[in-house]
Protein backbone atom coordinates (compact mmCIF):
# COMPACT_ATOMS: atom_id res chain seq x y z
CA UNK A 1 0.00 0.00 0.00
CA UNK A 2 1.07 3.30 -1.07
CA UNK A 3 0.74 5.51 2.22
CA UNK A 4 1.61 8.86 0.02
CA UNK A 5 -1.26 8.14 -2.01
CA UNK A 6 -3.70 8.76 0.90
CA UNK A 7 -2.31 11.91 1.53
CA UNK A 8 -3.70 15.45 0.50
CA UNK A 9 -1.22 17.55 -1.15
CA UNK A 10 -0.85 20.74 -1.33
CA UNK A 11 1.06 23.30 -3.87
CA UNK A 12 4.39 24.22 -3.61
CA UNK A 13 4.86 27.03 -1.76
CA UNK A 14 4.82 30.26 -3.90
CA UNK A 15 8.08 32.54 -3.90
CA UNK A 16 6.04 35.46 -3.37
CA UNK A 17 3.56 36.59 -0.65
CA UNK A 18 5.84 34.00 1.63
CA UNK A 19 8.19 36.01 4.23
CA UNK A 20 10.70 35.36 6.36
CA UNK A 21 10.69 36.67 9.67
CA UNK A 22 11.78 36.89 12.95
CA UNK A 23 9.99 34.95 15.74
CA UNK A 24 9.51 38.18 17.90
CA UNK A 25 7.84 40.07 15.16
CA UNK A 26 5.21 37.09 15.18
CA UNK A 27 4.86 36.73 19.04
CA UNK A 28 5.48 37.68 22.45
CA UNK A 29 6.19 34.57 25.25
CA UNK A 30 4.53 35.69 28.59
CA UNK A 31 5.24 34.64 31.50
CA UNK A 32 2.73 32.45 33.05
CA UNK A 33 1.60 33.06 36.83
CA UNK A 34 2.52 31.38 40.06
CA UNK A 35 -0.42 29.10 41.54
CA UNK A 36 0.92 26.75 44.36
CA UNK A 37 -1.21 23.48 44.17
CA UNK A 38 -2.87 25.03 47.77
CA UNK A 39 -4.06 27.97 46.12
CA UNK A 40 -6.30 26.19 43.34
CA UNK A 41 -9.99 25.91 43.39
CA UNK A 42 -10.99 22.70 41.76
CA UNK A 43 -12.62 23.89 38.49
CA UNK A 44 -12.44 23.33 34.95
CA UNK A 45 -9.50 25.07 33.42
CA UNK A 46 -6.01 23.20 33.19
CA UNK A 47 -3.45 24.25 34.84
CA UNK A 48 -0.19 24.26 32.34
CA UNK A 49 3.00 23.25 33.83
CA UNK A 50 6.13 22.43 31.39
CA UNK A 51 5.12 18.83 30.85
CA UNK A 52 1.65 19.35 30.07
CA UNK A 53 -1.48 19.70 32.47
CA UNK A 54 -0.45 19.39 35.97
CA UNK A 55 -3.85 20.16 37.59
CA UNK A 56 -7.51 22.40 37.45
CA UNK A 57 -8.48 25.35 38.84
CA UNK A 58 -11.54 27.57 38.77
CA UNK A 59 -9.66 30.42 36.63
CA UNK A 60 -7.93 30.92 33.69
CA UNK A 61 -5.39 33.44 32.41
CA UNK A 62 -5.06 32.68 28.72
CA UNK A 63 -8.32 31.96 26.47
CA UNK A 64 -7.89 29.41 23.60
CA UNK A 65 -6.37 28.15 21.66
CA UNK A 66 -2.66 28.09 23.50
CA UNK A 67 0.35 27.32 23.20
CA UNK A 68 2.43 26.51 25.98
CA UNK A 69 6.12 26.80 25.92
CA UNK A 70 8.43 25.24 29.16
CA UNK A 71 10.43 28.02 30.46
CA UNK A 72 11.76 26.22 33.42
CA UNK A 73 12.57 21.67 34.04
CA UNK A 74 10.84 20.62 30.43
CA UNK A 75 12.54 23.65 29.01
CA UNK A 76 11.55 24.60 25.25
CA UNK A 77 8.77 21.82 25.40
CA UNK A 78 5.79 23.09 23.43
CA UNK A 79 1.97 22.39 24.52
CA UNK A 80 -0.64 23.03 22.34
CA UNK A 81 -4.64 23.19 23.87
CA UNK A 82 -7.41 24.21 22.75
CA UNK A 83 -8.61 25.29 26.14
CA UNK A 84 -8.85 28.28 28.10
CA UNK A 85 -6.36 27.78 30.55
CA UNK A 86 -3.91 28.53 33.85
CA UNK A 87 -0.51 28.47 32.64
CA UNK A 88 1.95 28.77 35.88
CA UNK A 89 5.89 30.53 36.35
CA UNK A 90 7.15 27.46 34.81
CA UNK A 91 5.88 28.32 31.68
CA UNK A 92 5.50 30.49 28.93
CA UNK A 93 2.68 31.31 26.70
CA UNK A 94 2.15 32.39 23.54
CA UNK A 95 0.67 36.01 22.53
CA UNK A 96 0.81 36.72 18.96
CA UNK A 97 1.81 40.34 17.70
CA UNK A 98 0.14 39.21 13.86
CA UNK A 99 -2.17 37.19 12.36
CA UNK A 100 -0.75 33.29 12.27
CA UNK A 101 -2.93 30.44 12.79
CA UNK A 102 -2.41 29.02 16.09
CA UNK A 103 -2.30 25.42 15.14
CA UNK A 104 0.76 26.13 12.42
CA UNK A 105 2.64 28.77 14.50
CA UNK A 106 2.87 25.19 17.34
CA UNK A 107 4.03 23.43 14.21
CA UNK A 108 6.74 25.62 13.56
CA UNK A 109 7.70 25.94 17.33
CA UNK A 110 8.05 22.22 17.27
CA UNK A 111 10.09 22.29 14.29
CA UNK A 112 12.47 24.86 16.05
CA UNK A 113 13.44 22.34 18.73
CA UNK A 114 13.51 24.77 21.52
CA UNK A 115 14.39 22.00 23.59
CA UNK A 116 17.49 22.08 22.38
CA UNK A 117 18.13 25.57 23.33
CA UNK A 118 18.15 25.08 26.93
CA UNK A 119 20.64 26.94 29.09
CA UNK A 120 21.78 26.96 32.51
CA UNK A 121 23.15 24.79 34.92
CA UNK A 122 20.72 22.40 37.25
CA UNK A 123 17.21 23.35 36.31
CA UNK A 124 17.23 24.16 32.52
CA UNK A 125 15.65 26.93 30.84
CA UNK A 126 14.92 29.11 27.89
CA UNK A 127 15.74 32.41 27.53
CA UNK A 128 13.25 34.28 24.91
CA UNK A 129 15.31 36.60 23.55
CA UNK A 130 17.62 33.86 21.79
CA UNK A 131 14.10 32.38 20.88
CA UNK A 132 12.98 35.54 19.69
CA UNK A 133 16.02 35.72 17.17
CA UNK A 134 14.88 32.48 15.30
CA UNK A 135 13.59 32.67 11.57
CA UNK A 136 10.33 31.00 10.72
CA UNK A 137 8.31 31.52 7.85
CA UNK A 138 5.13 34.01 7.37
CA UNK A 139 2.91 32.45 4.58
CA UNK A 140 -0.47 34.87 4.02
CA UNK A 141 -3.61 33.71 6.34
CA UNK A 142 -5.21 32.01 3.29
CA UNK A 143 -2.80 29.77 3.10
CA UNK A 144 -1.93 28.79 6.32
CA UNK A 145 -5.63 28.10 6.84
CA UNK A 146 -4.92 25.33 3.89
CA UNK A 147 -1.52 24.15 5.48
CA UNK A 148 -3.84 23.30 8.79
CA UNK A 149 -6.39 21.48 7.24
CA UNK A 150 -4.25 19.34 4.99
CA UNK A 151 -2.42 18.79 8.44
CA UNK A 152 -5.61 17.72 10.45
CA UNK A 153 -6.89 15.90 7.41
CA UNK A 154 -3.81 13.77 8.20
CA UNK A 155 -3.59 13.74 11.83
CA UNK A 156 -7.03 12.41 11.78
CA UNK A 157 -5.82 9.52 9.43
CA UNK A 158 -3.69 9.07 11.92
CA UNK A 159 -5.85 8.41 14.53
CA UNK A 160 -7.83 6.26 12.57
CA UNK A 161 -4.79 3.69 11.80
CA UNK A 162 -3.89 4.03 15.23
CA UNK A 163 -7.22 2.77 16.71
CA UNK A 164 -7.19 0.00 13.44
CA UNK A 165 -3.99 -0.93 14.50
CA UNK A 166 -4.62 -1.37 18.59
CA UNK A 167 -7.63 -3.20 17.32
CA UNK A 168 -5.24 -5.79 15.47
CA UNK A 169 -3.31 -6.25 18.09
CA UNK A 170 -6.00 -7.12 20.58
CA UNK A 171 -7.10 -9.52 18.18
CA UNK A 172 -2.97 -11.03 18.09
CA UNK A 173 -3.21 -10.73 21.99
CA UNK A 174 -6.74 -12.25 22.06
CA UNK A 175 -5.61 -15.35 19.45
CA UNK A 176 -2.53 -16.68 21.54
CA UNK A 177 -4.10 -16.18 24.49
CA UNK A 178 -6.72 -18.28 23.46
CA UNK A 179 -4.70 -21.27 21.69
CA UNK A 180 -1.86 -21.12 23.81
CA UNK A 181 -3.56 -21.43 27.14
CA UNK A 182 -5.49 -24.42 25.71
CA UNK A 183 -3.09 -26.61 25.08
Amino acid sequence: MNLFALLPTLPTPPKTGWERVKLGEVLSLEYGRALPESQRVQGKYPVMGSNGIVGYHNEYIVESPCIIVGRKGSAGKINYIEKNCYPIDTTFYVKTKTQYNMKLLYLVLQDLNLENKQIGIGVPGINRNNIYASQIPLPPLESQEKIVAVIENIESKITSLDSKLKALENQKSTILKRHLQAQ
